[in-house]
């Protein structure tokens, strides 16, 4: 939950970085990409050249829905490839490992340049340096490699990391999204381009919307070549704030949310059963506690003592949890493929340390109240003072056991849901024989230009590879 939705990216002063949202679109619009989150290219320029109330306004667009082909000498595969502006990198504060980052000439002159992601640079080209002033081929496009990120930083948005970027292009085969037909810039009523900005300083998100709006509002409507029907509302530009991976976010927020809720509950088991054998352990020391107190100990060193023992046990336990978490979050990364760091930070800790001060507390007053409310007298008489605790204890007891019971029942109904569910997806009857089929997909070459040139493309394709006696082709 904490790497996904929760954490800032590792730029400096994260707190100042928006993503931008829209509430809709003009008549006349098209859109791809991330609904909410898309614009226009002329809305970029001008929210950027005419604003006071951002220090810093970059935009970014992948260059396919998934991965893009990419080439470094004759090996061919594919990567997480981000068209920026730009000031991407310098407006983020982003700097460099090896090399440089893009400028704004770069994108000025949309040159062909490129900076790769620390683990796409530590996979390819094994962590050297020496890649700066390489050759790597994106759709076929030869791009010299000028400096690689800082390790740490991801992209914004990508759920495995972004692999490299590269300055805003002006040509239709380096077409945001994957598109065929126009460019980025002539394709003025395209909404596709996302963006996020740092508040200047002094600058609220109230006074920098304030100043947006009437810009941004007036562009969207530049885009369609138009104004505003009579009666028809213009699209409002808000801030969301620039926490975790949007990619990741929104598609995972309410499961994780569920997740956190079924480990809250199984946290709460837990407490409960700790809960249950410290009372039993502390039910005979209620005559100790009577008589410390009868000779004159107060409840206020009762009390440290019993928070200190308690403070103990619940540290032992988070100090292994923490251990355990680390382990286990860098497993989870090796399996998912994910390239973000997903480790427990210091907010975990913080929020780990506040909830074991928490139970701490908990179980070190919980023995503290049962004992000054014993008489002194009664204390003396052992086996009084026990059956009359005993009874004061025993609804409390029943309450937890029988809370206990119906959470577990509630965990195990739900992971047997969550396992018939899994079994069902694994066993689910495809119509096909899935064993040693290969599913990929082509791009026509930069010459094919029309529908019929990209016709005999694909049928000279398949033609080939029909000859080919390793592949049984269908289509």
């Amino acid at each position: 939950m904490n790497a996904v939705v929760l954490r800032t990216l590792p730029v400096p002063e994260p707190d100042r970085l928006v993503n931008l949202q829209t509430s809709g679109w003009p008549d006349g619009s098209t859109q791809t990409g991330r609904g909410a989150a898309s614009f226009p290219m002329i809305a970029f320029q001008q929210m950027r050249a005419g604003n006071g109330a951002l220090s810093a306004l970059m935009a970014y667009v992948p260059l396919a829905i998934g991965k893009t082909a990419v080439r470094v000498g004759s090996e061919p595969e594919e990567a997480e490839a981000n068209m920026v502006s730009g000031n991407f990198f310098t407006g983020l504060g982003v700097r460099p490992l090896c090399g440089r980052t893009l400028t704004d000439s770069d994108e000025t002159d949309h040159a062909t340049v490129a900076v790769l992601g620390y683990g796409y640079w530590s996979r390819r080209f094994r962590g050297n340096c020496s890649a700066v002033g390489q050759t790597i081929f994106v759709r076929g496009v030869p791009f010299t490699v000028v400096g690689v990120a800082a390790r740490g930083f991801v992209g914004v948005d990508s759920a495995r990391g972004t692999d490299l970027w590269v300055p805003l292009q002006d040509r239709a085969d380096l077409n945001g999204w994957g598109r065929q037909e126009g460019t980025p810039y002539s394709s003025r009523n395209w909404w596709f381009l996302m963006m996020v900005g740092r508040l200047a300083p002094g600058v609220n998100e109230q006074q920098a919307l304030g100043q947006l709006n009437p810009v941004f509002q007036r562009a969207a409507f530049d885009a369609v070549g138009r104004p505003p029907k009579a009666g028809e509302k213009p699209p409002i530009l808000s801030f969301t704030a620039v926490r975790g991976l949007p990619g990741l976010r929104e598609a995972y927020l309410e499961p994780l949310r569920i997740l956190l809720a079924m480990v809250g509950l199984i946290l709460l088991i837990a407490c409960g059963n700790v809960g249950l054998l410290l009372a039993a352990r502390n039910t005979t020391r209620v005559r100790e506690f009577s008589i410390r107190m009868a000779m004159g100990g107060g409840r206020l060193q009762l009390l440290r003592q019993l928070f200190a023992e308690s403070l103990v046990l619940v540290m032992a336990g988070a100090a292994l949890a923490w251990l355990f978490a680390i382990a286990a979050t860098k497993a989870l990364s090796t399996w998912s493929g994910l390239e973000i760091d997903m480790e427990p930070d210091r907010s975990v800790l913080l929020f780990t340390l506040a909830m074991a001060l928490v139970v701490a507390l908990t179980f070190g007053l919980a023995p503290l109240r049962s004992a000054v409310r014993v008489p002194v007298g009664l204390a003396l008489k052992t086996s009084s003072a026990t059956a009359q605790t005993d009874r004061q204890r025993s609804w409390g007891r029943k309450s937890v056991i029988a809370l206990q019971v119906s959470l577990c029942l509630v965990l195990v109904i739900g992971a047997g849901l969550l396992v018939r569910t899994l079994r069902n997806l694994e066993t689910v009857n495809l119509g096909i024989r899935p064993s040693g089929l290969l599913v990929f997909g082509i791009s026509p070459q930069q010459r094919a230009r029309t529908d019929a040139d990209r016709i005999r493309f694909y049928e000279g394709l398949l033609t080939r590879i029909r000859a080919s006696p390793a592949l049984s082709l269908s289509r």
